[in-house]
């Protein structure tokens, strides 16, 4: 029987602090020296040995890694060429993906190659990539051009929220339209110019800054080699195009290898076995400022505090849990859930999960396709389905510590219409475990811009204190009272 606390876990006797911005800042900085840390990085170790170090420093319990198999993907040579003018661009990430041909993720045997003369072919243009655009044009065999939108406007997430804290009218509708990177037009374009026999593809960034070194999530069965290239280039080559110029090349080649996915894990017990999961993921495609040291560096600032209270203050287990393969498939998410939340006769049944991501400033594309970066934080949304007296406690946590630009959002309602909730904690809620999850999509999340300077420092510690009240709501309610 769980006990059944009226109130946060008593401080009398041991004073507690909360780490400052400085602090947290700190561990930022430290992990973004690991750059394309995690599975980006084969076989690295370096973030995780950092975090089993701050673990065992704060005193946490059982601390452990949980390897499981991932895969890495690294492209050694690109090039893309039309009538001859070359074409800067980026690889798309696990593009030219074999499925079940050469490559086998027990021997990592996955090179790919479009050969040493590349593909040469004509370059069709179908603008939106919708059925129509498809329709008027004959794609097999050559390289499809199209426009990749970003579908996730922030007036979207903003018109479904159930509470908005902005205080100080600093919501501009200027911004409202501007779209985070998350979900986008990719797959069901690429989709169809595989199905219609394509032999290559070149996404044009057309809603993006001047940039094509983005590296998004993992999309499977993209058996097709791809390029990235900025909305500038795509207006290079359309004009190429006008003049009668179409014959592309292109060139990739590479590798996928096999390479293990480490969870890093630990705990704090309580009074009872019943426990909170508090979560981010430590991996990230670049320097990864924001995505996601930011939010890193939140788990192991509430793990600092509540290493500082007494097991008998502490209501709950805490477990502390800083994920991998983020980017490459979220092999080590799937495998957390079977092991912690599936499995039959788990000693500390997980009752609530916090998830912190993405302490970010605002970012837009400016004159020029510039990104612009504003001094102020980016719009944040808090992802939820827990009990009202808790959806309260949320918003007086976020009143309370001034995280102004954030909306409170029902995840039961949102996740039917999205097809998944867009956070890390996607699986966790999947597999039925009460979620808030706090989340920005600024937009250069997945770009070689996201370095330490696009982190909203002011924002840090009073995202830590929000959360430390929220988590001590939790720990007060009942296991079973906790979800809607």
């Amino acid at each position: 029987m769980e006990n059944n606390f009226a109130g946060a876990p008593r401080t009398d006797r041991h004073p507690v602090t909360a780490p400052d911005g400085d602090q947290i800042f700190s561990w930022i900085r430290d992990l973004t020296a690991f750059s394309g840390r995690g599975t980006q990085t084969r076989d690295d170790h370096r973030s995780v040995d950092y975090l089993l170090a701050k673990f065992a420093e704060f005193g946490l319990t059982d601390i452990q890694v949980q390897e499981t198999d991932s895969l890495h993907w690294y492209a050694s040579h690109s090039e893309l060429s039309v009538g001859g003018t070359p074409i800067a661009h980026s690889p798309v990430a696990f593009s030219f993906d074999c499925g079940d041909g050469p490559f086998d993720m027990a021997n990592g045997n996955g090179a790919f190659s479009t050969g040493p003369d590349g593909i040469t072919a004509d370059i069709v243009d179908v603008g939106e990539g919708q059925d129509d655009d498809f329709a008027a044009v004959d794609v097999d065999g050559k390289v499809v051009m199209f426009n990749l939108r970003f579908l996730l406007p922030r007036r979207a997430l903003l018109d479904a929220g159930k509470f908005v804290y902005d205080p100080h009218d600093t919501i501009k509708p200027s911004d409202l339209d501007t779209a985070n990177p998350y979900l986008s037009n990719f797959e069901d374009v690429v989709e169809k110019a595989i199905a219609q026999g394509a032999a290559a593809f070149v996404a044009v960034l057309a809603d993006y800054f001047d940039s094509h070194d983005i590296r998004t999530e993992y999309k499977p069965d993209v058996a097709i080699p791809g390029l990235w290239v900025t909305k500038t280039a795509g207006a290079q080559i359309r004009t190429l195009n006008t003049q009668g110029v179409r014959a592309a090349t292109l060139r990739l080649e590479g590798e996928r290898t096999a390479t293990p996915a480490r969870t890093v894990i630990g705990y704090l017990a309580g009074v009872s076995s019943n426990t909170i999961m508090i979560q981010s993921h430590h991996d990230s495609a670049w320097e990864g400022g924001v995505e996601d040291a930011s939010g890193t560096a939140e788990v192991l600032a509430l793990a600092q505090h509540y290493s500082q209270i007494p097991k008998d203050q502490r209501p709950k287990t805490l477990m502390f849990v800083l994920m991998d393969s983020h980017w490459t498939g979220y092999q080590a998410h799937q495998r957390f859930v079977d092991t912690f939340i599936n499995a039959p006769d788990i000693p500390r049944r997980i009752v609530a999960n916090v998830t912190l991501e993405h302490i970010a400033k605002q970012a837009e594309v400016g004159p020029g396709g510039v990104l612009q970066v504003f001094d102020r934080p980016e719009y944040r949304g808090i992802f939820e389905n827990v009990s009202p007296a808790l959806k309260t406690a949320i918003d007086e946590a976020v009143a309370a510590h001034g995280l102004e630009r954030t909306v409170r959002l029902d995840a039961d309602e949102l996740v039917p219409l999205m097809g998944e909730l867009p956070t890390d904690a996607e699986f966790v809620f999947e597999a039925g475990v009460p979620t808030i999850s706090l989340i920005s999509g600024p937009l250069y999340l997945y770009d070689k811009a996201d370095t330490l300077d696009k982190v909203h420092k002011p924002d840090l510690a009073p995202i830590a204190s929000a959360f430390i009240d929220i988590v001590n709501r939790l720990a007060a309610t009942p296991g079973d009272r906790i979800g809607n």
